[in-house]
Parts: structure tokens; sequence; C-alpha cells
């Protein structure tokens, strides 16, 4: 006897997954999303003020490790000028069109993030500022032209595009022999139907992310998206291609939404515990991975999580409430 009848109980499962998506939508559009530098182009450098030491250069096995030599604390606290001082540096910049973007992470360390700039422009910047504000360490630099930031963006909007492509492709080939009564295209469309629910909701939540933390979406975050789609349509296609197989052993007396649910029992602990098996490495780099990735490996953990919801409560459920009312509107004719 099973404890919980998850399609029985559908409305329950859909109404949590409307608001879900709803409120996801509203944030998404309310609150926006801060764009990396890989998809507005633009410099960034990582300094660190109180220090103009040399870096010491480390040779291991062949390759050139750059290490900073980390500059005594009471000098960087004497030599940092602060952030108001760093602000109104940029800001009298006569090249820049647009308000740099600086965050201070203490210690006299500074991100600085500004606009697609000439390198002559760049250089011109970097020596201005340390006559201006004082001698500092660059720890890191990178800088992407903004073109090619137009076309990360458009080729991360292909990539998506493209992988839901090859999921609708692979959903048919693999259905087509579902009966026409129920209609391979059904299966693909609530398959669809619960990756937009994924994808959604993860973008919502990232969309209160990004501007209560400030955090930036870059190619990471794509990635992270791409790997959602992937786990969580082959979870729903486990549980279909179940229903698939019991359609073809359904009893006379049994109807089609107890074929459903049969299926999505059968296969409820194996989701389960797949999904367990596969967070616990993620939650392990969540608290005592590098900070670098941790906004990818929570994309990547949130998307799993919602995968696996998606697929128990959301995808076959559908499948039976689409066909609860095309028998009644076949009763209705």
């Amino acid at each position: 006897m099973n404890i919980l009848n998850i399609t029985k109980n559908r409305k329950t499962w859909f109404t949590i997954s409307g608001i879900a998506v709803v409120a996801s939508l509203l944030l998404s559009l309310t609150m926006g999303y801060n764009l990396g530098l890989d998809f507005t182009g633009g410099a960034r450098w990582q300094v660190q003020f109180g220090s103009n030491e040399a870096a010491d250069v480390i040779t291991a096995e062949g390759a050139d490790v750059t290490a900073t030599v980390a500059p005594d604390t009471e000098s960087v606290a004497a030599s940092d000028p602060g952030q108001p001082a760093v602000e109104a540096f940029f800001a009298s910049r006569l090249e820049l069109t647009q308000d740099a973007k600086i965050q201070n992470a203490g210690n006299g360390e500074y991100l600085i993030t500004i606009e697609d700039l000439e390198d002559v422009q760049l250089q011109n910047i970097r020596t201005d500022m340390a006559n201006s504000l004082g001698d500092f360490t660059e720890i890191n630099y990178r800088k992407v032209d903004s073109s090619i930031g137009k076309t990360f963006q458009r080729k991360s909007v292909i990539a998506i595009l493209f992988a839901l492509a090859g999921i609708i492709i692979t959903i048919a080939i693999s259905f087509w022999k579902v009966p026409r009564t129920i209609g391979a295209w059904r299966f693909g469309v609530v398959a669809i139907v619960a990756l937009f629910h994924d994808i959604i909701i993860i973008l919502g939540i990232f969309a209160v992310l990004s501007a209560v933390t400030g955090l930036e979406l870059d190619l990471q975050f794509i990635t992270a998206l791409l790997a959602t789609l992937g786990f969580s349509v082959n979870d729903t296609i486990v549980i279909l291609d179940r229903v698939r197989e019991n359609i073809g052993r359904q009893k006379a007396s049994e109807t089609f939404e107890e074929t459903i649910e049969k299926s999505v029992q059968q296969t409820l602990l194996r989701s389960i515990f797949t999904s367990i098996s596969t967070l616990l490495p993620l939650i392990g780099l969540l608290l005592f991975g590098a900070q670098s990735i941790f906004y990818f490996v929570l994309a990547l953990a949130l998307g799993i999580a919602i995968g696996t919801w998606s697929s128990i409560f959301l995808a076959a459920p559908l499948l039976a409430t689409w066909k609860e009312r095309i028998n009644a509107k076949s009763r209705a004719a």
C-alpha cells in the first residue's frame, strides 16, 4: 500500500509548482540580473593597496605559477585609500561613459569592473590610479571585448535552445511506439514543461541572489543550467518510460491514472536515491569547496533537487490530467 498517492493528489503538487513558477517569473522581471563580464564585456581588476612588491615566480613541473607576496597587514591598513576615494577616482575619468563597479573585499583589496576600453586607455587608468591612490598590487586582471560578450550571450541562448531541441527529438524517438490514443508527442510536451519549470525557478532564485549579494551570472551559470536540463530530463524519461511499459501491460480493469501511479511508485525510490547520491558531493563542495565555484555548485544542487520534484510530482501527473481531460471531451461529444 502506497503511503502517498502522488497522482491522486496532483492538484496539490500543481498548485505548489504553479506558485513557485509565477513567483520566480515576477522576481526575474522585477529584480533582473547582474550579467557578468562574460556577457557584458569590459575589464576587471582585483587590486590590493599597500604593496607594489613584485610577485615571486615559482616553477613547478615545467609550469610557471605566479604567487603574490602578501603585504604586511598594518601597512595595508595605513595605505588603503578607502572606497569613497576609489569611487571618486573612477567617477572623474572622462573616458568612462558608465559607472564603475567597486567592491571592497577588505584589507585594502578591491574588485573594480569598468566598461570595455582600448588597451592604451586601460594602461593610463592603471598609471593614474597608482599616482592618485597609492601603490597597489594587481592580484588579478581580466578583459573581455564587448563584441565577444554579445557573442557569448547569443551562443548561450543557442546552446539552451539546441539542448531543448535535442531533448524533444530524443523523447520523440523513445516514445514513438506509445498508442495513438495517448500520443507520443504528449510525453514530449510534459517533459519540456517540467524542464521549463526547473529553469524558471532556478532563474527566480538567482534573481534574488543577484539583487541581495550582487552575484553576477556568467558562463558557469549557463553550464549549470545545461547540466540541470540533462539531469532533469533523464529522471523524467525514466519515469515516463516506465509509464510506457506499463501501458503495454495495462489490465482491462485498470485506469490510466492507476497505471501512471503504479509507474511513479515503481521508480520513486530510484529517483530519490539517485538524487541524494548526486547531491551529497555537491553539498560537500558547497561547505568546503572553493568560493569561486560556490554559486556554480549551488545552481547544480538546486537544479537536481527541483528536477527531481518536477519528474515525480509534475511530469507524470500532468500526463494523467491531460488524458483525463481528453476522455472527458470524448464522453461529452
